[in-house]
């Protein structure tokens, strides 16, 4: 059966659909949840958000009946922060920007996604952060203001990165500014607990500032702009801040990892070193030990190589690996006293089996040591890691070397006081996905290695 809508007069055939229809095609043009795609490439890396929006806002100029729609639709679906930048120490130029050696992974990240608006008028807009000198109301400047546009889901990383900014030299730009930051008024009566998670989403990415000279907040209860104005308005970094952030940095890369998001797994975890690596080089007061950088570099390395494996990257995956097990190796090795020497066997050779064992042993202790900083099982992790690479890039050549990492890995997963009982599955799991990716693009049988994988577990 025939379901042509034909117009009538003058009314266009796409109006005669009902609503509910139209809304779901203006949700596949304009919600941010459909539209937008993953940065790719190292533009993920050098820009301060890792998605592209792809909005179609075209059709709000289609007529006036349709901009309404449209336009509703569009602030509900998609939620917006302006930031209006009212300081010329916001400005970023080419000269402010570090130099960039892709052989070490540090890139020349910019501090403002898309381009700078001279006027904005959002639908609906959940919050407006005005950062300048003075109040947003005086005239004595005769700078030229600008505005940017971000989605709340974005807001995190773009201020975790404006926080640290110093261009190539000097003061951080951020200090001696002022904040004025107004929440929209929801458009329907909330509980007391909706506005607290409301107030959360908005304003937690907002603590990522620090060094401002005043804060002043507009539609939030006294409870949350007191505790807010009064971090921002710190003149110093803390520990809780700069791990937090640190460990939110490497979530968001985790989950994007595990829904194949690979670029975008890969910009934050660059992200997470660049923020760490810049407290190492300028405030190393905010680490509680002098073993947590290493530590912190251990796991953005570990999750780049596990990252780089489930996208077929092994090269990279292996040189990641190898940085996070020097890292470890670092912490560990004033441990290898403690254990003792290898066993040697009646002959006088120190046996690989008892080798394995032995390594194993060192990085329980070691982890028990250092206060789990570097956990036992993600060593074991890393020395799988590293045996997928070495039996992919090396082949046959690499069998013996890439072997005897396998069984560490798993070792170290089995002694571990603190894995999980999922641990050695999922390190299988990963090993059958790769194999069988390999076997699909070149040819074989997946029975072989299904059996080959239950004879190894």
């Amino acid at each position: 059966m025939s379901h042509t809508v034909e117009a009538t007069g003058s009314e266009p055939a796409f109006l005669r659909l009902p609503l509910e229809v139209r809304n779901r095609i203006y949700k596949e043009l304009l919600s941010t949840k459909v539209t937008k795609t993953q940065k790719l490439g190292l533009d993920n890396c050098r820009s301060p958000t890792r998605y592209d929006w792809n909005l179609h806002l075209q059709i709000l100029s289609t007529n006036h009946q349709i901009h309404d729609e449209t336009r509703d639709l569009f602030g509900r679906e998609n939620s917006f922060v302006v930031i209006h930048c009212a300081a010329k120490e916001l400005e970023q130029r080419k000269t402010d920007m570090g130099a960039e050696d892709t052989r070490i992974m540090k890139y020349k990240v910019k501090l403002w996604p898309g381009k700078r608006c001279e006027a904005v008028n959002v639908p609906n807009e959940r919050m407006r952060i005005w950062l300048g000198k003075g109040s947003p109301t005086s005239t004595k400047t005769k700078f030229k203001p600008w505005f940017h546009v971000v989605l709340e889901e974005e807001l995190r990383d773009v201020l975790a990165g404006l926080s640290v900014y110093q261009g190539r030299s000097g003061p951080y730009r951020m200090s001696g500014l002022s904040a004025v930051i107004t929440l929209t008024p929801p458009t329907i009566t909330e509980t007391q607990k909706q506005t607290k998670t409301r107030e959360a989403r908005l304003l937690n990415p907002v603590l990522k500032l620090r060094l401002l000279d005043s804060v002043k907040i507009e539609g939030a209860t006294p409870g949350k702009t007191q505790h807010v104005s009064e971090q921002l308005c710190r003149q110093k970094w803390d520990d809780q801040l700069v791990y937090s952030t640190f460990e939110e940095l490497m979530s968001a890369g985790d989950q994007a990892r595990d829904i194949g998001h690979h670029w975008v797994a890969t910009g934050y975890y660059s992200r997470a070193s660049d923020y760490i690596l810049h407290f190492m080089d300028h405030h190393r007061y905010v680490f509680t030990s002098p073993l947590d950088p290493i530590a912190f570099m251990f796991k953005i390395n570990l999750q780049r190589s596990r990252n780089w494996i489930e996208c077929d990257n092994f090269y990279d995956a292996l040189g990641a690996v190898e940085s996070a097990l020097t890292s470890a190796n670092t912490i560990f090795r004033q441990n290898m006293t403690a254990v003792g020497p290898p066993p040697i066997s009646a002959d006088g050779e120190i046996k690989k089996g008892a080798l394995r064992k032995w390594t194993c042993e060192c990085i329980k202790d070691g982890a028990a040591t250092f206060g789990q900083r570097i956990k036992c099982e993600d060593v074991g992790f890393g020395y799988y890691y590293k045996s997928i690479a070495e039996h992919v890039l090396g082949g046959d050549e690499a069998t013996e070397e890439a072997d005897d990492d396998k069984m560490i890995g798993i070792g170290c997963c089995v002694i571990s006081e603190t894995a999980s009982e999922d641990c050695v599955k999922e390190l299988l799991e990963l090993d059958k996905r790769v194999m069988s990716r390999l076997i699909g693009e070149g040819g074989g049988s997946s029975d072989e290695w299904e059996d080959e994988s239950g004879d190894e577990e």
